[in-house]
């Protein structure tokens, strides 16, 4: 049996905007549905002794609304997407905690760029960028789309986690029937630093960024001669602000959750930390897994 995708949802509509992409990759993808709407209580962890009866009422009135907002996502999505089989499960706990543990096992796990907790002005909310960080497999963190039928962009730089992502992203693209672009952003060694180089270094480190991808995408091709990529070459210091620029243009931009730069001991990339907060559309971070 093929892994389900699981989406993290509440009643926010960036969380209804999350179970419907959630939804979209799932027929896509030819697998089942999973939401979760994780109810964190007000007295989660206390025993029923120390909690008043009638903030007990209230706390399960509360909870009886989640399950019936649940209920409803989940019967609209059936409408919207016939023949998909859904899932809809209201768990007890912290939201975080409990998307993290499920992303274990599932072929991809999706959640809003913020939900009904947090300040207006965060642009992630604390779940998303917990699951983000911590979570395994794809992490998608849907933001709406500024070109919904764009191409699949994917920042490669030739790490582990670079390769898992271009493979998602290839897949993305197949089945969306779009293009393929696959991005590197380099910068030349300043003169003065260490030993002169040979030749200029622009040139040299431009070379080094075009093999990386086209081997890269020789690779895609000869797996996916359907595929339709394209190499995408960025001179820049800052390549945070660069892909972010570059996302604009597309409907789904996919990153490896740490490449190259960094700390070994980082579990999310300043790109893709970057990204989770101030990308024009929908993100996906890749943690490589063993499935």
């Amino acid at each position: 049996m093929k892994r389900p995708i699981v989406a993290g949802v509440d009643t926010s509509p960036g969380s209804l905007a999350a179970a419907h992409y959630a939804a979209s990759l799932a027929v896509r993808r030819e697998t089942s549905l999973t939401l979760i709407h994780v109810y964190e209580s007000f007295f989660h962890g206390y025993g029923p002794l120390m909690v008043a009866a009638s903030y007990a009422t209230i706390d399960a009135q509360v909870r009886d609304a989640a399950k019936a907002a649940l209920a409803n996502m989940a019967a609209e999505l059936r409408t919207a997407y016939p023949g998909l089989s859904i899932e809809a499960q209201l768990r007890d706990g912290f939201a975080a905690q409990v998307l993290i543990s499920e992303s274990q096992d599932a072929l991809a796990t999706v959640v809003g760029s913020r939900g009904l907790g947090g300040f207006a002005e965060l642009m992630v909310g604390s779940v998303s960028a917990q699951v983000a960080t911590h979570g395994h497999g794809p992490i998608i963190v849907v933001r709406p789309a500024p070109a919904p039928d764009g191409p699949v962009l994917v920042g490669y730089d030739g790490s582990d986690a670079a390769a898992a992502a271009l493979d998602f992203a290839a897949h993305e693209a197949i089945s969306r029937g779009v293009r393929l672009v696959v991005a590197n952003v380099y910068w030349e060694k300043p003169w003065g630093f260490g030993p002169e180089p040979v030749e200029d270094p622009k040139i040299t480190a431009e070379r080094q960024a075009h093999d990386l991808v086209k081997d890269g995408l020789e690779l895609l091709l000869e797996a996916h001669p359907e595929l339709q990529g394209e190499a995408l070459l960025l001179h820049s210091l800052n390549p945070e602000h660069s892909l972010v620029e570059e996302s604009a243009k597309a409907s789904l931009t996919v990153v490896g959750c740490r490449g190259r730069g960094g700390f070994a001991g980082l579990l999310l990339g300043s790109v893709s930390r970057t990204l989770i907060h101030h990308a024009a559309g929908p993100v996906a971070v890749i943690h490589p897994t063993e499935h």
